[in-house]
């Protein structure tokens, strides 16, 4: 009987018959031929056993980032809207500015959608402010969005 029938059975009925109820090591010789009707019950329905543990076929996360304003002043608060997705669902989203060094600071975690963050413009900002979304899915694999920035007007 396959998965995606609808005929029913009631434990009575699936009780091997009297001539069956063997005790002892009955199983051993014919576990070959059970398991070879039990494969090819399943490929005749069109099912399968598969098994998959993370591994080659799963894929890091991706990440998009937009800010709004794209213009503002030091001290005021932007809002940083990241869009996230993976093949087996994003753990979190971390928001991270871009320093002058290269570096980069860590603003905040967003561990669900929607993945935003309101965050000031610093001060002594100068030029343009840049940030950055990094999706991390339970793996710890991530990925990083193109970098949003903010031109801040003196």
């Amino acid at each position: 009987m396959c998965a995606t029938t609808t005929e029913t059975a009631s434990l009575a009925a699936l009780a091997p018959p009297a001539a069956l109820k063997v005790r002892g090591p009955w199983w051993r010789p014919r576990r070959a031929a059970v398991l070879l009707a039990a494969a090819a019950l399943l490929a005749g329905c069109g099912g399968g056993v598969f098994v998959g543990i993370g591994g080659d076929d799963d894929d890091p996360p991706v990440a998009a980032l937009s800010v709004a304003p794209t213009q503002a002043v030091p001290g005021q608060v932007v809002t940083l809207l990241a869009d996230a997705r993976d093949d087996y669902g994003v753990d979190y989203v971390a928001f991270y500015q871009v320093l002058p060094n290269g570096g980069a600071l860590r603003l905040g975690v967003v561990g669900a959608p929607p993945y935003q963050l309101a965050v000031a413009l610093p001060a002594d900002a100068a030029g343009i402010v840049q940030f950055f979304a990094r999706a991390v899915d339970s793996y710890n694999q991530y990925g990083d969005s193109a970098l949003a920035t903010v031109q801040v007007l003196r």
